[in-house]
């Protein structure tokens, strides 16, 4: 690619730090080709980064340049930088892991390294894609910048979960073995579902037309409003008494087109040949058979809920309103993602609330449509900051 594709694809990626919480220092890197990589550089805050700071370096130079020609399935490099990356990473040698989302990452340990050299970097990042480095932030790579800018992110949200979970008498740690199987299956099944470039053509109305857009809209605000990353969480819209839409497997927000769109028969589960749908299809389909007002449900994983969720504790809303249009935001047994158990844990809780949450994963919101659910999502998000005391002082 030449240097003008690069920077459209760096200066999008950059978006996903929206700086509307905490803010994040850093640096992100792109090879460009096999002599140089892009890079945004120095340390500057990464929601307001421009285009115009880009600069083109010379990949057989320095410590940056090394990662990429020791490493050719390294397409960027992000180094991020925040106050509660940079607490936890001062704390320990490695970060038991509590949410499964970095589990699927890292396994059972997030590492912690001593510096930011060249040789430490690729020595922790053998068998994972992200790191924190000792008393300076995190390190994440990937094959594109999205996967590298959405790896940063979950680290970030793991270290916020670890210092404000403090107030919830600390995180549970997922148990190791388990932590392990998440690492593994998300190598060998999760990334390469709906690998294929194009999905099998599924013939649908305008009604329908309109509803594939609607949930592809959604996704992406779901993204924007920082409720979620990258491909995690999930969204489905009932579509009638026996069909819904929802949203694939291991798919990017950004890149989901309309026949990317799985329908989906909630009673049987059967989708015929289109595109791999969502872990959660069975809690989701679970939902529309047995809560008659069940329209929309959209599953996030923000980084205060998921304070709640690593720490396995639920929180009321405190009256008003929101208490009377959601009810208590309560806690589901625990059961393994896309497992029967989870969605019947799940649905029996939401049986007298609109939102619940789910251990070590993140929440659930249910309601008449996908606007509504999400504003609920995003109220939900904001009293769990407000309960953490997640903004004070920034």
């Amino acid at each position: 690619m030449d240097r003008d594709q690069a920077t459209t694809i760096m200066a999008n990626a950059l978006r996903g730090f929206h700086g509307r919480f905490k803010r994040m220092y850093g640096q992100l890197c792109m090879r460009v080709d096999e002599y140089t990589f892009l890079s945004t550089g120095g340390t500057k805050i990464l929601s307001e980064i421009s285009e115009d700071s880009f600069e083109l370096c010379d990949i057989s130079a320095g410590e940056l340049g090394a990662i990429f020609r020791r490493r050719s399935d390294i397409n960027a490099v992000l180094f991020g930088c925040s106050a509660d990356t940079v607490a936890v990473s001062e704390k320990a040698d490695v970060l038991p892991v509590a949410l499964e989302d970095l589990a699927r990452l890292t396994g059972s340990e997030l590492k912690v390294i001593p510096d930011a050299s060249a040789a430490s970097i690729l020595s922790a990042l053998t068998d994972t894609s992200v790191c924190l480095i000792k008393g300076t932030g995190t390190i994440a790579v990937g094959t594109n910048c999205r996967k590298a800018v959405a790896g940063a992110q979950i680290v970030e949200k793991a270290c916020e979960a670890e210092v404000h979970g403090e107030m919830l008498g600390g995180t549970v740690p997922i148990e190791k073995a388990l932590a392990e199987k998440f690492r593994k299956d998300f190598i060998s099944d999760y990334i390469n579902r709906n690998e294929k470039p194009n999905a099998e053509y599924v013939e649908y109305d305008e009604e329908e037309f309109a509803v594939r857009g609607s949930i592809i809209d959604h996704g992406k605000d779901l993204v924007r409003r920082d409720l979620s990353y990258g491909s995690w969480g999930n969204l489905s819209v009932r579509l009638n008494d026996d069909e819904m839409l929802i949203t694939p497997s291991s798919m990017d927000y950004f890149d989901i087109r309309i026949d990317d769109i799985v329908k989906v028969n909630i009673h049987t589960l059967e989708y015929g040949n289109q595109r791999i749908p969502s872990t959660e299809v069975k809690m989701h389909a679970a939902a529309y058979r047995e809560l008659p007002d069940c329209k929309a449900m959209i599953q996030t994983r923000s980084n205060a809920i998921s304070v709640f969720a690593a720490c396995k504790a639920g929180f009321a809303l405190g009256g008003g309103e929101l208490q009377d249009l959601i009810g208590d935001v309560k806690v589901t047994d625990y059961a393994l993602p896309g497992s029967e158990e989870l969605a019947e844990s799940v649905v029996s809780t939401l049986k007298d609330t609109h939102a619940c949450i789910i251990p070590h994963h993140g929440a659930v919101f249910y309601g008449p449509s996908l606007e509504v659910v999400l504003a609920i999502a995003e109220a939900v998000e904001m009293k769990a900051r407000n309960l953490l005391s997640f903004d004070s002082g920034l």
